[in-house]
């Protein structure tokens, strides 16, 4: 069949359906995906047969452009998708999957029952999920999954970084290792400190690291990491020679966004730091999913000359 995948969020949001995208390619799938202008671009091209690509207005206002929006509507209906998996709560994701006949989404239950029958009404199945912290031991690469049940042959979402590449890398020779040493990146910004890791400890942190790693940053948060840490990150044009550097790791650090969900699928290793409210919470549901991985509360990270992750770091070569 040919099924349509709508994940109208983040970077990370859209890969964590990596696995469901590459079960269902695996079951004979044709893939198509509804992403925005923040996390189009992720999957490689000979993985799906179309991206319908919103573009997102500028915060606070939410939802997206009407011209955008319309576009990726006319293109949806001329493809003529089997199924919809929505994988998204927003509004204007079950819109856009409502031309096509089998639609699947998520539902809180009776934790918020006018958002349950207002999602029941607008699908052909619902997959329940929670929102609250602590309801929820699955990990979220687990619940994504739910949306694929009676498409995909396995039970369970594929945890092997070979099939994985694959959907964000395409399936080209694995160039892991290029060059003379094994390839360390630091993902840089703004929600370092958001979750809890002083300026002044993350700019030890990089600046003792800039040796041997490469600071990497989005295009639109590396002035706030220059500004913050006085080390100019380096940059990538597009989201797909981003995924592409991030594939010929061998070690990822990252707090907890799309870096570390991308590194988890795709190399050896990924250090990742997370808030210390609700850790354990977190780190269940959101930790790397294929890779190994070593997760920090932020209050651990210490950029002194005894750093645990420093430590960490150097023990991963």
């Amino acid at each position: 069949m040919r099924i349509l995948l709508v994940r109208l969020d983040g970077i990370g949001d859209a890969a964590v359906c990596v696995p469901l995208v590459a079960a269902l390619r695996e079951a004979g799938h044709e893939i198509g995906v509804a992403l925005t202008t923040r996390n189009a671009g992720l999957f490689a091209p000979e993985a799906i047969v179309a991206q319908h690509v919103l573009e997102r207005i500028p915060w606070p206002a939410h939802g997206s452009t009407p011209e955008s929006t319309a576009r990726a509507a006319a293109e949806i209906a001329a493809m003529r998708y089997d199924v919809a998996l929505i994988a998204s709560e927003e509004p204007e994701a079950f819109a856009l999957a409502a031309p096509v006949r089998e639609r699947v989404g998520f539902t809180t239950g009776w934790a918020r029952p006018l958002k349950t029958l207002w999602a029941r009404a607008r699908t052909t199945r619902t997959v329940s999920r929670s929102q609250r912290i602590g309801r929820e031991d699955a990990h979220e690469v687990e619940v994504m999954y739910r949306l694929g049940a009676g498409l995909v042959r396995e039970p369970a979402p594929p945890a092997d970084s070979e099939r994985l590449r694959e959907v964000l890398c395409g399936s080209g020779p694995d160039t892991f290792g290029a060059g003379d040493k094994p390839e360390l990146i630091i993902q840089a910004g703004p929600k370092w400190i958001a979750s809890g890791v002083a300026p002044e400890t993350l700019r030890n942190v990089l600046t003792r690291l800039s040796r041997y790693a490469r600071i990497v940053a989005a295009p639109g948060e590396a002035g706030a990491v220059r500004d913050l840490t006085g080390i100019v990150p380096q940059t990538y044009p597009s989201l797909r020679a981003w995924v592409q550097a991030v594939g010929r790791c061998h070690t990822v650090v990252s707090v907890d966004t799309g870096a570390a969900h991308v590194a988890g699928m795709l190399c050896p290793r990924v250090i990742d730091v997370f808030p210390d409210a609700h850790f354990e919470v977190q780190v269940r549901r959101w930790r790397p999913w294929a890779s190994r991985f070593r997760a920090f509360r932020a209050s651990e990270i210490d950029g002194g000359p005894h750093s645990r992750l420093i430590e960490a770091l150097f023990d991963a070569f």
